[in-house]
């Protein structure tokens, strides 16, 4: 079923990566709903929202379903790692059997650290060093426990959007997770919107985009800007740039 929108709309010329733009003339009256997206990414980009302290050599674990980190491991011992959630609060060891039964012994040593990356199928791979990847399996407990720590709070859940805003969430070069998108709105700077809309406000907080390449992975730093409606926590605009 679709639904149009009674929202008005007054234009400038487009700009580099944002293609037209809205200047709010009166306040956004569109509808704002409740919506359940999959990373619209490449199997090898994912986003982190870092949080201001971390253990020392913690690696990221990889949601490829969301596009994002959803935690780190930090290796205590070859196959024994502390799991941390976004926040970097420590929540469990996690004893890693391997599913590959035979193993070059120098894989041994490079095992304690890496990458964990959860594929959409479900299965988990760790990627040590920049070696050939090693098969091991991460416990759907700690999985469970890693996604679920990531609804607390004003949770992604209970966050809306205006059709308008859901549209970009389809095209892999604005898509933004919306855990990603609450984290802004919990963590971030809280500002007048710049549009002057009424009951708006934008919300900024910096990011990092992952580039997984052959077992290395590239950071680069963006800014994010979300804008909401507060009265119903309904995002009505959100952009990347760095």
């Amino acid at each position: 079923m679709s639904y149009r929108s009674d929202i008005q709309w007054y234009y400038k010329q487009p700009v580099e990566n944002e293609g037209t733009m809205m200047i709010a003339g009166t306040a956004t009256k569109e509808p704002g709903r409740n919506y359940t997206f999959q990373s619209p990414l490449p199997a090898d980009v994912f986003f982190e929202v870092r949080p201001r302290t971390l253990p020392h050599n913690a690696q990221p674990v990889l949601d490829e379903t969301s596009g994002m980190c959803i935690g780190y491991s930090v290796a205590q011992a070859p196959g024994l790692w502390q799991i941390y959630d976004t926040r970097g609060h420590f929540l469990r060891l996690e004893e890693a059997p391997l599913e590959t039964p035979l193993i070059d012994p120098t894989d041994i040593a490079l095992i304690a650290f890496g990458v964990f990356r959860i594929f959409r199928a479900g299965r988990v791979l760790f990627e040590a060093g920049t070696r050939s990847a090693v098969s091991a399996k991460l416990s759907q407990a700690t999985i469970m426990f890693l996604r679920a720590r990531l609804k607390t709070g004003l949770s992604a859940r209970n966050i809306k959007m205006t059709e308008t805003a859901a549209r970009h969430m389809y095209e892999p070069g604005r898509y933004v997770p919306l855990h990603i998108q609450e984290k802004a709105i919990r963590y971030g700077r809280r500002m007048a919107d710049p549009r002057n809309g009424e009951g708006m406000f934008r919300y900024e907080t910096e990011m990092y985009k992952l580039n997984r390449k052959r077992n290395v992975t590239e950071y680069k730093k963006y800014t994010l800007e979300v804008v909401v409606r507060e009265s119903d926590w309904t995002i009505t605009h959100f952009k990347y740039f760095d």
